[in-house]
């Protein structure tokens, strides 16, 4: 199991590859609990080289996106891999996270969002 990490703008994207599992878990809980923890609020997982994931990594997710929504934060997840969107299907995830086919993708939902929020903020208060 691999973590690696990057910045496009103002996302930050981690690419895992490998397995999430039990096994694998606690190395992946101790890298993202300091970005976690960080002011980074727009966040792309890449799933493209997970090849397995555990009903752990499902709710390590889960509980990763919880704190991200707490601080105001989102999760994309990009480029699951076929047996990885199935289970994400098959257990109802695929409705909780907006799972896009790439991380382009993910960071256009991202600028679309911010573009939504603007319009509802200039909605809200006009310039007079």
């Amino acid at each position: 199991m691999q973590i690696s990490t990057k910045s496009k703008d103002d996302v930050y994207i981690i690419e895992i590859s490998g397995r999430m599992d039990s096994i694998s878990i606690k190395e992946i809980e101790a890298n993202f609990n300091d970005i976690i923890d960080s002011t980074r609020n727009k966040i792309i997982i890449d799933l493209g080289a997970v090849n397995y994931i555990s009903s752990v990594g499902l709710r390590f997710l889960l509980a990763t996106l919880k704190k991200q929504k707490e601080r105001d934060g989102s999760i994309k997840l990009a480029s699951l891999q076929p047996f990885v969107r199935d289970i994400f299907k098959i257990t109802g995830f695929d409705r909780i996270f907006f799972i896009s086919s790439d991380q382009e993708e993910a960071i256009s939902k991202f600028i679309d969002e911010s573009r939504e929020d603007g319009l509802a903020l200039s909605k809200q208060y006009p310039i007079l």
